[in-house]
């Protein structure tokens, strides 16, 4: 958003304005926090499927992203407008068959992540109408399949038309104009509707796990002693109520009971619910304003977390319930070893290429 207000408000002569509100319009913090005032109402849905609209409007400005990109590729547009009197050696780089191992490692985790989906699958089939595994299969190969096809356009032909000169970002390697400025702007939505997608399988997998230590703490803090007193204390309630007959008492447990205590349950649920997500967007708005590299985010989450959930827990968990020592297993073996391996190598390559780098 910034580069693309500096590109609409600061151009021809007026290469620089005081004013205040220009200052603030051209000011990252300023648009962090819009992003988070943006996603907001989109980050209390509790299902997928309110989040459908939002998510067409993001893939909408997905094909329009690639469809510039293939148009810089194919000679369709200049890519190397505004590069010193366009000359392409400014602005192409060389085009190399392969790079060294090192390289190579470090990008592994942005490959990943860009296929680190699996975590959608549990709300998915629960949300699929006449749900079937045929439905299910369908769902797994066309999402995976397009993210394939998208991926693979967009890095070809973005690296065909740079070459080594492509940037993490490739949008920053495209000249400054109304057609980049207007992608900019809707990349910028793409990603902050985008966010609520991957709030949802987290909040969902975090909420279990306080679900069971609550679980575990309760049931470590009461001991037996006080449970069976809590018994006895009910049941004298129930059977000697002096206030009313031995049916009134049994009718107030059947109906007044169970309501209470499904409405104190209900508000618990809300409570984690809402308190999970706050601190969700809590943690990402401090994250966002503090780190401003796209590319070193996305190598570090690539590299844990995505590897994590990609390899290392699904093999972990096959080797675990699969019964059967036939050739899925081996590869199960083979998918949980590539994952332990992958995790610190990757790690070490980026912080050592960061290092080199700076």
């Amino acid at each position: 958003m910034v580069n693309a207000l500096d590109h609409i408000l600061l151009t021809g002569d007026n290469t620089k304005d005081d004013r205040w509100i220009i200052s603030l319009l051209l000011s990252r913090p300023f648009w962090v926090v819009g992003a988070l005032l943006l996603v907001l109402p989109f980050s209390f849905y509790r299902t997928l499927d309110e989040l459908k609209k939002a998510s067409s409007l993001a893939l909408v400005f997905v094909f329009l992203l690639v469809g510039m990109i293939i148009a810089y590729a194919n000679d369709v547009a200049d890519p190397c407008a505004g590069y010193d009197d366009s000359d392409e050696t400014t602005c192409r780089g060389e085009i190399e068959s392969y790079t060294n191992f090192a390289l190579t490692v470090s990008r592994v985790p942005i490959f990943v992540f860009a296929f680190t989906c699996q975590q959608n699958i549990f709300p998915i089939v629960n949300e699929i109408e006449l749900l079937s595994q045929r439905r299910v299969n369908n769902v797994i190969c066309c999402s995976i399949g397009f993210a394939l096809v998208t991926f693979a356009i967009v890095a070809l032909e973005g690296y065909s038309t740079y070459g080594s000169f492509v940037r993490g970002d490739i949008l920053l390697n495209y000249p400054e104009n109304k057609q980049v400025t207007f992608l900019r702007i809707c990349i910028a939505f793409m990603l902050a509707l985008h966010y609520p997608l991957q709030l949802d399988p987290s909040r969902r997998c975090i909420t279990s796990l306080v679900k069971v230590i609550i679980k575990w703490w309760t049931r470590h803090q009461q001991s037996t002693e006080d449970e069976i007193e809590m018994e006895q204390d009910q049941d004298e309630v129930i059977h000697h109520d002096k206030k009313g007959s031995k049916e009134e008492s049994i009718y107030y447990e059947m109906t007044q009971s169970p309501v209470k205590e499904e409405q104190v349950d209900g508000d618990k649920e809300d409570k984690l619910f809402y308190g999970i997500t706050s601190v969700f967007l809590l943690l990402s708005f401090m994250l966002a304003m503090a780190v401003d590299d796209l590319g070193i985010v996305l190598a570090l989450v690539g590299a844990t977390g995505s590897t994590l959930v990609s390899y290392v827990l699904p093999g972990l968990i096959y080797i675990k319930i699969y019964p059967h020592n036939d050739t899925s297993k081996i590869l199960a073996y083979i998918q949980l070893l590539l994952g332990i391996v992958i995790i610190p190598l990757a790690l070490y390559f980026i912080v050592t290429n960061r290092e080199v780098n700076h």
